[in-house]
């Protein structure tokens, strides 16, 4: 049996090796607990950006080249009534603008498939994508959606850029048959070579559509082009504590408390100490969340500016300066060996107990 609070865990990535084998089996075989656990997506839609910072980022360049700019709306329709799921176009409509998933001038890349994922399909999107990925995706028996620059595939222009998504139905080694929501004609066919050029224009993106199943492979954005500064590193940090602070305070809302060992039935867990006494191997873990979060910022064009000190930031890189030297008062908070009393709680510090 796999307990609500086991699979909060996986979901989480804080299970073993053990766990997350009986975990991945249970979910195999028990219907009712593939319902209870939803994919979720590490990327979501950017909301409240300025259009006209958001185009020249490949993450975020516009797919809108059909008439009205309903290009992805329509092959989001297609793949729907392909898969044979009923849907009111006025309700979708109202949806995709609503959550700006759909505007005026198109819809942002990260926004492909929010619709499909609102009728229950699971949809993984990729940047960087191959041939290979396409024909892998189309013999899994899974809708592709993709954005291409419509001027090249249609020899109207090779110069000017026009983003625009289509649905790739079919391919061989040479040759890609297309649902175009721009054509009159239903389906489509390029020669593979004049295809990939126009997908290349379009960083290569791609979201392959399929049903809820489990079988999943991740492609994270590229983040090794980016570099953090100092001050950036000290955030890190910060945003590393807090991060698992919140995740130890809703497990302590839930009757979760401090054992030795990981036990279910207890509710104990040998991570709900401070995060100064975790293990190297935990801080990592949180640690590369918040690098991840700070990178992925400045990759999608977001400047970090820190205005003025504050005594916040002054106890951060006095902990980050002297962690070695770092105590734990019985109210949880961090002490060093230059305080008189506890900032948390105001008790007056026995050091001779920390000696």
């Amino acid at each position: 049996m796999i307990s609500e609070e086991l699979l909060a865990a996986f979901e989480e990535g804080k299970t073993n090796a053990e766990e997350t084998a009986m975990i991945l089996n249970a979910l195999a075989s028990d219907e009712k607990l593939q319902e209870e656990f939803i994919l979720s997506q590490k990327l979501d839609a950017l909301m409240g950006t300025e259009e006209e910072d958001i185009d020249i980022l490949p993450a975020q360049a516009l797919a809108a080249e059909s008439e009205g700019n309903l290009c992805d709306f329509l092959c989001e329709l297609y793949v729907l009534d392909r898969r044979g799921i009923a849907c009111d176009v006025t309700t979708l409509s109202e949806d995709a603008r609503n959550n700006r998933w759909l505007r005026d001038s198109g819809t942002p890349l990260h926004s492909v498939g929010r619709l499909l994922e609102q009728n229950d399909l699971i949809v993984l999107r990729q940047y960087g994508a191959e041939i290979s990925d396409l024909k892998r995706a189309i013999k899994a028996e899974h809708d592709v959606i993709v954005v291409v620059n419509n001027n090249k595939l249609t020899g109207v222009s090779d110069g000017d850029i026009a983003y625009h998504a289509v649905v790739v139905t079919e391919i061989t080694d040479t040759d890609v048959v297309l649902y175009n929501p721009a054509s009159e004609e239903e389906l489509e066919t390029y020669a593979v070579a004049r295809f990939e050029s126009a997908w290349k224009d379009a960083k290569s993106y791609l979201a392959r559509v399929k049903g809820k199943d489990f079988d999943y492979n991740p492609h994270p954005i590229d983040l090794d082009d980016v570099e953090l500064s100092s001050d950036l590193l000290d955030l890190r940090e910060a945003i590393a504590e807090n991060a698992h602070e919140v995740w130890a305070d809703k497990r302590q809302e839930e009757g979760w408390t401090y054992g030795p060992v990981r036990d279910d039935r207890k509710k104990q867990n040998p991570d709900m100490v401070p995060y100064a006494m975790l293990p190297d191997s935990e801080k990592e873990y949180d640690r590369r969340m918040a690098f991840d979060t700070i990178k992925l910022m400045k990759k999608l064009g977001y400047d970090i500016i820190k205005h003025r000190s504050t005594p916040l930031h002054a106890e951060l890189l006095h902990k980050i300066n002297h962690e070695e030297d770092a105590r734990v008062c019985e109210c949880g908070c961090f002490v060093f060996v230059d305080q008189i009393y506890c900032p948390r709680c105001g008790k007056k510090l026995d050091w001779k107990k920390f000696l």
